[in-house]
């Protein structure tokens, strides 16, 4: 008896001590030095129009770069005045001032401190832009607030001098219409603004848009009370029309409790003669997740009206499981009937502004069977040490101690939609605790155990760079050749192992894509590969190859005479767009062909699904692995471990700076892509906008004028010295001001692009190839003449348009003359769709 006590003491005191240890590991020499998360302390700042708080501002304690902060635009008239209020929340403010610069930063315009503002919970300030801005050009506006505790906050927005953009009457057209939808007396009237069409989910609350019925606009008989202030940002204005979104908070009741969801509007409008017009609605509505035993329903785990596409990651047995809700991470431990709140940014109060509308979001790296995981937190951090810096936070959540502690935090100097870009780029870390990441065109490995950096790519694009949709493989182009790559590069991030695949003698390679984890790449003979007249490459590939990640060839696609010039992936489908050699030597567009892969999903232990109701639409629930007793359910908050030194891990910047444009959609989410083409065709199917690096527009859907011609450009004609493509070239040298044998260069077989570049300094050329004629009016709306090249090798200028014709110098014919617009979309299109141009910078 008394040995097998003995033996039970013993073993109590191995657990206990082991426990000791393992807390004094994970705590790294602060084993006792815990707390909890640190409420948001910035202040807010606010532009104040007629009573309204628009564009709110978050504070940011180290300077941004300018060109980067898109989100929100006021305009201003005549009088350049604007009127702004300041939300302390109980900070002491010493000073205000506000400077304005040149999109890019580069140029500061105005620099002025504000002397009279009043004092209490909110300050209000008028100011007055000093006469030094250009009218309808865009600068950033900056304030600078002076806390009590000597640091500097900075707030960013854009603005426009234009008196004619009707802010204000579009800004009440977007209220009207959201307060309208909270009361059934005012849905009668939206009906008119309305697209309803069977293209409508009337399901789910979850996302509403403009094709819904007027009974989902009215919350499908929900009983929603809307218990915050709406925050207004206005995403883009112009004289025309408006991208503006609404944020607030929602409370109603289901199935007797009371729930609270974040809802976004993003309205699209447009002025008419007599009315304004609704040209795009989109509501989506996030429930907050209520932390109580009824949310546990059998295997269930019921999440209420939200987009199903949540952040849901499981250990490897299904047993622990992580999940993302409404800005708010937690993790399940089933075994142990434990909830915990990972990581909130909201604090006590859900109401509050500062979290409530954060621009943060979470990365989910790692989920192990004993309850622990390794997360990430990235955007602007609203609370806790690192509040008012845009960044990433790397975590790791002790199951065992109930505690998380910062692994990393990797600062930016970009906005937080540009860093949710990037990261969703690629972000993975293996179980050695080595973090990837795709930030600032390189390809970075972060050994989070000791903090240091290492380059394994850089200068990579969406071209020569490929990811697998978990981000466990990474491939890309060594780019050894004229005219293409001479090898691939394929990493394996698990184990860190790199492969060189080779195109081969005479050959060269290009990475297309994954199927799962299998890679998929092509090859093309070199003398095929060869540089059109836009400096663009055409790539035409005998041969397409899958390899799987051990190096086995699990598939040859190679017909004669057939040549494949890209692939898309649809499912298990591999959808191979083809060309063929016509008679010629050059390459004609056959039928695309398919491959169908044999990668299947692995069935996962716990799935997100949606559940139709009779009172409350389709709601959103975790289906478990197994049952759960709610009432067992233990709801915990974690404490922070605190540390002493510093966790900061600076990543290099970029280098050689690829080509590369932003797209910016209504809601003010970032994407980042690498072409015009597919910046155009992205922004046009988004009705967003496309910036270049420097913050500068590139392309947008709305015009100034509804017709325009270039005057200064007339006809000109081929002669024995100039064919028509120099005569169009030299025609926008000239009217760029500059001159240049371009007959000559072109004989030398420089590329029109190359061309553009060398004698259009203080411009950004631009290969449309493969936009629409309609797209491309863009650039001689603003005074800039597109450069159209032909089948047979001759080229024109379009120099105008009007609602009915475009106007096109052909110097073949010698004309300058007006050819109806739907003939010239066919007959561009018949000819490639091969349009170049430019944007001054």
């Amino acid at each position: 008896m008394k040995r097998t006590l003995i033996r039970s003491c013993v073993f109590v005191a191995t657990f206990l001590l082991a426990l000791i240890l393992d807390s004094m590991l994970l705590n790294k020499g602060n084993t006792d030095m815990t707390a909890e998360l640190k409420d948001s302390e910035l202040p807010l700042v606010f532009i104040d129009v007629r009573g309204r708080q628009v564009n709110m501002m978050q504070g940011f304690l180290t300077r941004m770069d300018e060109k980067y902060m898109h989100k929100g635009i006021i305009s201003v008239g005549e009088n350049r005045r604007l009127s702004i209020s300041v939300k302390t929340y109980g900070r002491s403010v010493k000073g205000l001032d506000f400077e304005v610069r040149s999109i890019d930063g580069e140029r500061l315009v105005e620099d002025t401190p504000i002397a009279a503002f009043s004092e209490g919970d909110v300050l209000h300030a008028d100011i007055t832009l000093k006469d030094l801005i250009d009218r309808n050009t865009e600068y950033t506006l900056t304030f600078r607030l002076t806390l009590d505790d000597g640091r500097v906050a900075y707030y960013y927005t854009r603005i426009i001098q234009a008196a004619n953009y009707g802010m204000e009457e579009k800004l009440d057209f977007v209220a009207d219409f959201s307060a309208a939808t909270f009361r059934a007396d005012g849905l009668s009237d939206l009906g008119q603004y309305m697209e309803t069409s069977r293209e409508g989910d009337n399901t789910t609350l979850s996302h509403v848009t403009i094709n819904s019925s007027l009974k989902q606009i009215g919350w499908g008989g929900l009983e929603v009370e809307r218990v915050t202030e709406p925050v207004y940002t206005i995403q883009d204005i112009t004289e025309q029309t408006a991208a503006i979104t609404v944020e607030y908070l929602v409370r109603y009741m289901r199935y007797e409790r009371e729930n609270e969801a974040r809802v976004k509007e993003v309205y699209r409008v447009r002025t008419g003669e007599e009315r304004m017009f609704l040209l795009e609605y989109d509501r989506t509505m996030s429930e907050i997740f209520t932390e109580e035993a009824t949310s546990f329903v059998d295997d269930r785990i019921m999440l209420g009206i939200l987009d199903p596409e949540i952040g849901l990651t499981e250990s490897d047995g299904g047993k622990v499981l992580a999940f993302s809700q409404a800005g708010v991470l937690y993790s399940l431990n089933m075994m142990d009937y434990r909830l915990a709140r990972l990581f909130s940014l909201y604090g006590e109060e859900t109401t509050d502004e500062r979290s409530l509308y954060g621009d943060h979001d979470f990365k989910i790296l790692q989920v192990d069977e004993t309850g622990n995981v390794v997360f990430m937190v990235y955007g602007y951090i609203s609370r806790g040490r690192w509040e008012g810096y845009c960044g990433a936070v790397v975590y790791y959540y002790n199951g065992a101690t109930n505690t998380i502690e910062e692994m990393a935090f990797l600062p930016s100097a970009k906005s937080p939609e540009l860093l949710e870009a990037e990261m969703n780029q690629l972000c993975y870390m293996n179980g050695k605790n080595e973090l990837y990441v795709f930030l600032n065109d390189r390809i970075s490995r972060i050994r989070l155990d000791g903090r240091s950096v290492e380059v394994i790519a850089e200068n990579l694009s969406g071209g020569n760079c490929q990811i697998s949709e978990s981000n466990q493989n990474i491939v890309w182009q060594n780019e050894d050749g004229e005219r293409g790559g001479v090898s691939l590069t394929l990493m394996n991030l698990n184990s860190g192992e790199q492969t060189t695949i080779e195109a081969g003698s005479g050959n060269y390679i290009l990475p297309l894509g994954f199927m799962g984890e299998d890679l998929i790449y092509g090859v093309a003979r070199r003398e095929d590969v060869v540089s059109g007249y836009t400096g663009q490459t055409v790539f035409p590939m005998y041969r397409i190859r899958i390899q799987d990640e051990g190096g086995e060839i699990l598939m040859t696609y190679e017909k004669p005479g057939i040549y494949v010039t890209g692939c898309r992936m649809n499912e298990n489908q591999i959808i191979l767009d083809r060309v063929e050699k016509d008679e010629t030597g050059g390459y004609t567009a056959c039928a695309a062909d398919q491959i169908v892969s044999g990668v299947e999903a692995q069935p996962k232990s716990n799935v997100v699904i949606t559940m139709p109701t009779e009172d409350y639409e389709k709601l959103t629930a975790i289906q478990m692995g197994k049952g759960l007793d709610g009432k067992r359910m233990k709801f915990l908050t974690p404490r922070e471990v605190l540390y002493e030194g510093d966790r900061e891990v600076l990543l290099p910047p970029s280098g050689e700076e690829v080509e590369s444009y932003y797209v910016y959609g209504l809601d003010g989410k970032a994407a980042i892509v690498f072409s015009p083409r597919e910046a155009i065709g992205l922004a046009d199917d988004t009705a967003g906008v496309v910036t270049g690096r420097d913050g500068s527009y590139v392309w947008r859907r709305e015009r100034i004028n509804t017709k325009n011609q270039i005057m200064a450009i007339e006809a000109a004609a081929v002669t024995e010295e100039r064919g028509s493509l120099a005569v169009c070239l030299d025609e926008i040298l000239r009217f760029e001001g500059t001159t240049q044998n371009t007959q000559q260069l072109l004989n030398q077989g420089k590329a029109v692009t190359r061309i553009l570049e060398e004698n259009l300094h203080e411009a950004r050329i631009l290969d449309l190839s493969g936009c629409s004629l309609e797209s491309v009016l863009y650039y001689p709306d603003r005074e800039a003449p597109v450069l159209a090249l032909l089948a047979d090798g001759n080229a024109v200028l379009l120099t105008g348009f009007n609602e009915m014709q475009v106007v096109v110098m052909d110097p073949q014919a010698g004309t300058l003359e007006k050819m109806g617009i739907n003939d010239a979309a066919a007959w561009f299109e018949e000819n490639g769709n091969l349009f170049i141009s430019y944007v001054r910078k």
